[in-house]
């Protein structure tokens, strides 16, 4: 689905030339294109982020994660950094699974739009373990016990990953 807005282009430039010189205000219109990937619903740059961020962890492929981490302002902890980056950190987590088979499984999970951000999985906005469906729990199943991922009065705090409408992969966290 591709939403175009589209100046009067010729208008604009009529209008601009009439008025030239003559003292008028002349109004110009930007073009601004945005387009969204027809599959998910997302801008075209936020899909092209996730499909490489799905690609590479699927393989366990932590440099191909790497590749794909902004050269600043990424949040993967909520200490303070850690020696190596994000891919080290991620290495030494006691995870029952590794963690690029947990963000593989949230990637193809449905997203919520908060804050600015695309993030996966939904769940990270507004819910609660009790207010989740039986189809939301089997949604939710490849990441464990929601009774565990929900803290009560604060919502969910299980594996989360966003990505900025450029495309820019902005975090991936547990917790808080």
């Amino acid at each position: 689905m591709a939403v175009v807005l589209v100046a009067a282009g010729a208008g604009v430039a009529a209008g601009y030339l009439a008025g030239s010189g003559s003292g008028d205000t002349v109004t110009t219109t930007e073009t601004q294109t945005v387009t969204e990937s027809s599959a998910s619903g997302v801008p075209e740059p936020v899909e092209e982020t996730r499909r490489a961020l799905l690609a590479a962890a699927e393989a366990g492929d932590y440099e191909a994660l790497r590749r794909l981490l902004p050269a600043s302002g990424f949040e993967y902890t909520f200490g303070g950094p850690v020696e190596g980056g994000p891919i080290a950190y991620w290495q030494r987590l006691d995870t029952a699974r590794p963690v690029p088979e947990i963000l593989a499984d949230i990637l193809r999970m449905p997203y919520v739009l908060s804050r600015g951000y695309y993030v996966w999985p939904w769940a990270y906005t507004g819910a609660s373990a009790s207010d989740l469906s039986d189809h939301e729990r089997t949604i939710l199943a490849p990441l464990g016990d929601p009774a565990a991922l929900f803290v009560p009065g604060t919502g969910y705090l299980g594996w989360r990953t966003g990505i900025a409408p450029d495309g820019t992969w902005t975090f991936f966290v547990a917790g808080d």
